[in-house]
């Protein structure tokens, strides 16, 4: 077990040092600085896509993020547009400052779910003629929330002309308190890995994007479209085709921070990532064979992350908890460590060192160096997420402490989602004639 469990740890070793390198590289253009206000204001669209407004109040909330911080750095030429699935939502939202796309029922198209509804936005903006190069559109979920720096980061963007599809990182730091308390700690992961997002958007095509904080030239969304077929990340499709058709220079990064809540309890959590996992899978076929190998490597992890959690867990449960839980073998070791403690001298470290096989001189750097990234990872995207929350740093403190002791659940609750869907998604291929469609989970706001 303990090789095993040794095997899926190395596993993780190139994703570590891509990792420590990512945020080396990228900490200084990951949230931007510049926040000078100069007029020369392009018009952006703010596009909220919700599949209802009516049953997901936190859409109002996020328009009026919108409005006040407009206010706040005096830019007016903007639009807020909800793209949704409820026709009542146009009641609801009768006095907020928004237009109200209701999909049209009949509306048919090759894509599904949200790609369905974010064709139907294209195709109503090309009917209006709005799909111009003077005109962009910044994407939102339901509760995404923006914030001063977040307008003023995509109007430096567009400013200088640096690409014409770009992103930021997102902080999860709404509803922190309301949510389960894994389901919170785990989002930490996610403004962690959002270094990489830099590189991804940088230096494309990008394996992965984010469906919200996504800043897109209209008339290149109208050329792009969302008519990607049966797939549940769209997102991702949508980067590779704008890399495909314009090229290396085309995608960017402008820094801008939103704000979003993580899942509220574990169903939740659960489904939103099995999505993501059977998004990729869908689109696999989809990419070239050179894309389709980093996807596949990139999957693989994940899907090992479990397998390394599971075996590491019942080691450690299998071998020292029966131990910790009798009071004879406590006892015993207090003494024994004791004893141990009061002879420690250089020679016997020496003496340890020397005793050792290569092999466990070469593995014990490499696994000391992977465990600490792994715990790192969840201690910076917790700074992250609340950095930008009100609460108290005693109770900050206290969930950093909370976040190290719950890492081993925490990494079996994360990576379990993609264990399952991968199986899940080749089990249930096997047994019918098409890649069967899944239903598009609603996750709580």
């Amino acid at each position: 077990m303990i090789a095993v469990a040794t095997f899926f740890w190395l596993s993780y070793v190139p994703i570590a040092i891509l990792s420590v390198w990512r945020i080396l590289r990228n900490r200084k253009v990951f949230v931007e600085q510049d926040l000078r206000r100069i007029h020369n204001d392009p018009a952006i669209i703010f596009q909220i896509t919700t599949r209802s407004a009516t049953r997901t109040p936190v859409v109002k909330r996020g328009i009026l993020s919108i409005t006040n911080s407009a206010q706040k750095v005096n830019f007016y030429n903007y639009q807020i547009s909800v793209v949704t699935d409820d026709p009542d939502d146009v009641r609801t939202l009768t006095n907020e400052k928004c237009e109200v796309v209701a999909v049209d029922n009949d509306f048919r198209t090759n894509a599904i779910k949200k790609g369905r509804a974010l064709q139907y936005a294209v195709e109503h903006r090309r009917r209006v003629g709005i799909n111009t190069s003077k005109q962009w559109i910044f994407h939102m979920d339901d509760e995404s929330y923006v914030t001063p720096q977040t307008i003023l980061a995509l109007l430096k963007f567009i400013r200088e002309g640096k690409g014409i599809a770009s992103e930021g990182p997102i902080f999860y730091r709404l509803k922190f308190e309301s949510a389960n308390r894994l389901t919170a700690i785990a989002e930490s992961i996610r403004p962690f890995a959002c270094y990489d997002c830099v590189s991804q958007m940088t230096h494309p095509p990008p394996l992965h994007m984010h469906g919200s904080n996504l800043l897109v030239r209209s008339d290149i969304e109208d050329d792009i479209e969302w008519n990607f077929g049966p797939t549940l990340a769209e997102d991702q499709m949508f980067g590779f085709k704008v890399y495909e058709k314009y090229g290396r220079g085309s995608m960017g990064w402008h820094g801008g921070i939103l704000l979003e809540q993580p899942p509220l309890n574990l169903k939740d959590h659960f489904f939103q990532r099995r999505r993501w996992i059977l998004g990729t899978i869908q689109n696999l076929q989809k990419f070239p064979r050179w894309h389709r190998y980093k996807l596949i490597f990139k999957s693989i992890t994940y899907f090992l992350g479990f397998a390394s959690a599971a075996a590491s867990a019942a080691f450690s449960v299998n071998n020292y908890l029966p131990m910790l839980l009798s009071p004879s073998y406590l006892n015993y070791n207090i003494v024994t460590w004791q004893s141990k403690l009061s002879t420690l001298s250089l020679d016997t470290i020496t003496n340890s060192i020397a005793s050792a096989s290569p092999v466990e001189l070469w593995i014990a750097p490499i696994m000391l160096f992977t465990s600490l990234v792994w715990l790192a990872s969840y201690q910076t995207g917790l700074f992250l997420n609340l950095r930008y929350s009100k609460i108290g740093w005693a109770k900050r403190l206290l969930l950093h402490v909370q976040t190290l002791l719950l890492c081993p659940i925490i990494g079996l609750v994360e990576t379990f989602p993609a264990f399952w869907a991968t199986i899940e998604y080749g089990v249930k291929k096997r047994t019918t004639e098409k890649t069967p469609i899944y239903d598009f989970y609603v996750i709580s706001k």
